[in-house]
């Protein structure tokens, strides 16, 4: 009888865990940094310390490295959970937030009354899991 009920008590905690994996995250413990592709797939933004790259796929699902970037990396840095991004004279800010255990980035900004929110994955995430 106890061994039944030790069961059910690991089975409720691991329910409940994958529940919360797919929570938001604290920007906190999670980082930019690292290479996440766009929504629709074909382009892929590898964020370094202080620049973000554009690299657009090469075959489907296949992306090359910064040697393969587009010209002209733009500079970005966080301000709390904001991030801003300078591309030439203008600054964009997006609020950031994480969900699926830090494998998904949530922008969400603001423009003439609109706002949107654009969701990157990291590269090699299966979106069945994190959508």
């Amino acid at each position: 009888m106890k061994l039944s009920a030790f069961f059910a008590v690991a089975l409720i905690t691991l329910m409940v865990s994958c529940e919360k994996s797919n929570t938001s995250v604290p920007t906190t413990q999670c980082t930019v940094k690292g290479r996440w592709i766009d929504p629709l797939g074909t382009a892929l933004y590898e964020y370094t310390d202080s620049l973000r790259y554009t690299i657009y796929q090469t075959a489907p699902g296949q992306f090359g490295t910064i040697a393969d970037a587009i010209p002209n990396p733009e500079k970005w840095w966080l301000q709390g959970d904001t991030l801003v991004l300078k591309t030439g004279s203008n600054s964009f800010k997006a609020h950031v937030a994480f969900d699926c255990n830090c494998k998904i980035m949530r922008l969400t900004a603001s423009y003439n009354g609109t706002t949107w929110t654009n969701n990157l994955r990291k590269e090699g995430v299966d979106t069945t899991i994190c959508p």
